[in-house]
């Protein structure tokens, strides 16, 4: 591992955890109904609950709004499938207000800052993460006290690509001077080892054991493509140091 240079992290699931994330898509997906009755919706939450699972795992919506991210889109679109008047000034405010509950309780790996400031004596260190309102997961840094962390911070939203896709590490490269193969990323879902190898990176999977803290159904839910030989699996994250021998 001489040759490394950079290490990248994903965020939810990898060094962002939750011991109920059940429980918080729930609350996330009742506060966003209510959001929405509010705007003068009328259909009951199981019926709303299975709007928003297609919603958020379709296509960009195919329209071009100044000032939106792509959860703002995604709402754009739901106002109308939902037959709501819903004023473009009005959708920022309320993707701001439902994104804060899904962060509710959520916290840092008690390992992350140890972890990442020992690596910071020899790295460039970067958060790359799929996430759909770019705005929130600078909040959330500031919330967490981990602003500072970071020598990059890139967000699929404001790049116009997602992992698996190899174009979202492309920023982090450019501001960290790092190329793809001196780079490791460590991630908790096939997403991030499927993109990390697309882009020519170390992939490095983490999956806990015997820790608090999980992101259980999104991480167990994988389509494997992609053999055991092609990443390094770690158990926490204090293993990655030990990775690379630091």
């Amino acid at each position: 591992m001489d040759h490394i240079k950079g290490v990248f992290f994903d965020l939810h699931g990898t060094i962002l955890l939750s011991d109920d994330i059940d429980g918080a898509w729930d609350r996330w997906a009742r506060a966003f109904h209510a959001a929405m009755e509010e705007k003068g919706a009328d259909i009951a939450f199981d019926g709303f609950r299975g709007l928003l699972q297609n919603l958020f795992e379709g296509p960009e919506p195919d329209f071009i709004e100044p000032g939106f991210s792509l959860f703002m889109k995604r709402v754009k679109v739901l106002s109308e499938r939902l037959k709501i008047d819903l004023p473009n000034e009005e959708i920022r405010p309320l993707v701001d207000t439902i994104i804060r509950v899904w962060h509710q309780g959520m916290y840092l790996d008690e390992e992350t800052v140890p972890v990442i400031e020992k690596l910071k004596e020899s790295y460039k260190v970067g958060l790359v993460t799929n996430w759909e309102h770019t705005p929130r997961i600078y909040e959330l840094l500031r919330e967490l006290d981990a602003e500072d962390l970071f020598d990059c911070v890139v967000v699929s939203d404001g790049v116009g690509h997602a992992k698996p896709d190899p174009r979202v590490f492309k920023p982090a490269f450019n501001i960290t001077d790092v190329k793809a193969e001196e780079s490791i990323y460590v991630g908790d879902m096939d997403v991030d080892i499927e993109g990390a190898i697309n882009a020519g990176m170390q992939p490095v999977l983490i999956k806990r054991v015997n820790v608090n803290g999980t992101w259980d159904q999104f991480s167990e839910n994988q389509v494997f493509n992609y053999t055991d030989d092609q990443y390094i699996l770690i158990q926490r994250l204090s293993q990655l140091l030990d990775v690379l021998n630091c």
